[in-house]
């Protein structure tokens, strides 16, 4: 069989559509478990949402040291009352 290198234009049309057909059936997958999910009760959503967090943004050695430090600072130097942070959130993300 040849490759799509030897078809030419024809070769390179018929990766264009099979990769747009790639790209059609992961949205659909992704359709469907968004679908499925919006089914699920609220609990078993957050349950789905913790165990996609921890495969995105697994934990690091770097990331355990910074909520030591964290926690550390509150302890030592005491916390910004809740009033605070709702009046400042957005100078502070965007300052």
């Amino acid at each position: 069989m040849p490759s799509a290198r030897s078809l030419g234009a024809d070769g390179d049309r018929r990766l264009a559509v099979r990769a747009e057909r790639a790209i059609v059936a992961g949205m659909s997958t992704v359709t469907e478990i968004e679908t499925a999910l919006e089914r699920l009760p609220v609990e078993a959503q957050r349950e789905v949402a913790a165990w996609l967090e921890t495969r995105l943004w697994p934990e690091t050695p770097a990331m355990l040291a910074a909520i030591d430090e964290a926690e550390r600072s509150l302890t030592d130097e005491g916390g910004v009352p809740v009033e605070e942070v709702r009046q400042n959130l957005r100078s502070w993300i965007t300052g």
